[in-house]
């Protein structure tokens, strides 16, 4: 290969490197022009597309140069929520939807669609009722029952406005009319429907119908406007006028863009058919109109369990927790309420069976003591007896050998005397009968037992079964065993707290008793103290003495012969002391058990 072909080989991969390089970077420039979304609300209207719509974005294409505007159409059932997240720039809508979304999407009014003829943007669109010349009737109230026929129920310049007239007259417009027809702006027209008879009044937007008629179809059709509000030179409404179509921007869009816009929109030439944009100032009227129609942001929408639970999703987590919290606490509670049950359903049963044991046990006390007072009382009397008895048979004996010595032969008198003598053993014999009758003829069931053991359960009986509304002070130091009846132990420690009771009746609450069982080298002891007042040194030595006093004065004395005698029954020793400051102090010593 020669040096000029491989000069022209290298030039042409140069130039070709350039030409690639060049078309990359016009490439990469076309892309860094800033973009502009522009939405724009879908409506049936055709003639906003042709005379707004267009005209405009043709303008301001044209207008400013530097920017990429594109366009994206959106429906008018859009809500806020999908609005604010579409990315838009500007929108070009209707006023009664930019009215819906202003507050909730923030969009700010640019300019507003001023129509031809109108004087006030924010007073310009509404709605004409048209019926034949021949209807009778010229106001609202004559149209209530008849036909009606509009373009757009979602349009502001036609339905709505005429809705929000009837619920202003006091009607509702559900059911002011007895049909009405939506043509969305296809073939026939409302006053093609109104000259076939299909329908008694058209509803148009303001303007229209004249614009008809000017075109000469429906010239020959005899024509009148019901409920006419305003003269013009041009244009006959039937309803309250409202801000036309707005131009708006996003709250992100930069002062300088919406400035830039601004100046652009306010600048644009008339269009053919005489609309220029400008700014509208009032919007109270259409909030007022959607706010009586129940229509936008005041209609009670009913969502889809999907929306619901997508708007509403934190308060719906937060219900199932507390929903599911309550159902685990009802469970929990309902638990532990059947815990609780079966527990004193237990202890209940327990108490029963305790009760049970203890009435039996208190049964077989009650026959003990009464075994008891009875052989004290048959031993008193008995000891009592014997002596005068055996003193008078003596008496009667000497009486005999003295008769009989003298010589005396006297029937009667040795009659007599032997009577006497069958009497006093006869009485001897009643005496004897009465104490094997004090003994019982049940066997006493003398085994080893736990002094400590019969304390605790004499405690329990006496707090169980006798007046006292306060707890025994227990000091049971250690076990002891003691060879005795069991019960009769107990019967002897209960009619010591028994006594300890009536001692400090009058102390109510402060009232004090305790009972201490201890151990000291071969003897058990077992004691009961209280805190009632001081008895006199006489009392104490009868009581001591001859056991006839307790200490409350005026008791009969038996409830401490009874501890004596089971006492020395298993050779006890019975003990009472005087507390230094106020109270006795019982003690019953026993031998303990040398098992």
């Amino acid at each position: 290969m020669s040096a000029s072909q491989l000069l022209t080989k290298t030039l042409g991969k140069g130039l070709l490197y350039l030409c690639i390089l060049l078309c990359a970077s016009f490439s990469a420039a076309q892309d860094k022009v800033p973009k502009v979304t522009v939405g724009v609300v879908q409506v049936d209207d055709p003639y906003f597309y042709i005379d707004c719509f267009g005209p405009t974005i043709e303008y301001l294409r044209d207008k400013i140069k530097d920017l990429e505007i594109i366009t994206k159409e959106i429906s008018v059932e859009t809500s806020s929520e999908e609005l604010a997240s579409l990315g838009l720039d500007f929108l070009i809508s209707p006023s009664g939807f930019f009215a819906s979304h202003l507050t909730e999407v923030g969009l700010r009014q640019l300019v507003t669609r001023k129509p031809e003829n109108t004087k006030d943007p924010s007073y310009s669109v509404g709605s004409t009722f048209v019926t034949r010349k021949d209807f009778n009737g010229e106001d609202i109230k004559a149209l209530k029952g008849k036909r009606a026929v509009a373009y757009d129920k979602n349009s502001l310049a036609g339905w709505l406005s005429a809705a929000g007239e009837i619920v202003e007259a006091g009607h509702s417009q559900e059911d002011f009319f007895s049909s009405v027809a939506f043509t969305n702006y296809s073939f026939p027209s409302p006053l093609a429907y109104l000259a076939s008879g299909k329908a008694d009044v058209a509803i148009l937007p303001n303007c229209a119908f004249e614009k008809l008629t000017k075109d000469g179809k429906y010239r020959d059709l005899e024509l009148k406007v019901v409920n006419k509000k305003k003269d013009s030179d041009y244009c006959a409404t039937s309803t309250h006028l409202y801000p036309d179509v707005v131009f708006s921007s996003f709250p992100k869009v930069t002062p300088e863009l919406v400035k830039l816009f601004s100046l652009s929109l306010l600048t644009m030439p008339k269009t053919n058919n005489q609309l220029e944009w400008s700014i509208a100032n009032d919007f109270r009227g259409v909030h007022q109109l959607f706010r009586s129609l129940g229509f936008g942001p005041y209609a009670n929408k009913s969502l889809s369990v999907g929306e619901i639970v997508k708007q509403f999703k934190e308060e719906i987590i937060i219900f199932v927790c507390i929903l599911l919290g309550l159902i685990l606490h009802t469970v929990r509670s309902n638990h532990l309420v059947w815990k609780r049950t079966a527990e004193l359903r237990l202890a209940i049963q327990q108490r029963d069976a305790v009760a049970s044991v203890a009435k039996d046990r208190l049964k077989r006390l009650n026959q003990i003591e009464k075994r008891g007072m009875v052989s004290q009382m048959s031993s008193i009397l008995a000891h009592e007896l014997k002596q005068p008895l055996a003193s008078v048979f003596n008496y009667s004996k000497g009486v005999d050998r003295y008769l009989s010595q003298n010589g005396t032969d006297n029937k009667v008198i040795k009659e007599a005397i032997e009577e006497i003598q069958k009497g006093i053993k006869r009485a001897a014999d009643i005496v004897d009968k009465v104490r094997s009758y004090s003994k019982s003829n049940s066997e006493t069931r003398v085994t080893v037992c736990d002094l400590k053991d019969i304390a605790t359960k004499a405690v329990s009986s006496f707090e169980a079964y006798v007046s006292w509304s306060r707890k025994v002070n227990e000091v049971f130091s250690e076990h002891c065993l003691v060879e005795a009846d069991p019960l009769e132990v107990e019967l002897l420690i209960i009619n010591l707290l028994r006594n300890a009771a009536e001692a400090t009746e009058q102390l109510g609450d402060k009232g004090i008793i305790k009972c201490v069982v201890s151990s000291t080298g071969e003897n058990c002891t077992v004691s009961v103290e209280d805190n009632g007042p001081k008895i006199s040194s006489d009392q104490l030595q009868k009581m001591k003495a001859a056991l006839q006093e307790t200490v409350k004065p005026e008791g009969l004395g038996l409830g401490l012969s009874i501890v004596m005698g089971i006492a020395e029954k298993y050779s006890g020793r019975v003990h009472f002391e005087q507390l230094p400051k106020s109270g006795l102090r019982v003690s019953v010593v026993f031998k303990k058990s040398e098992l």
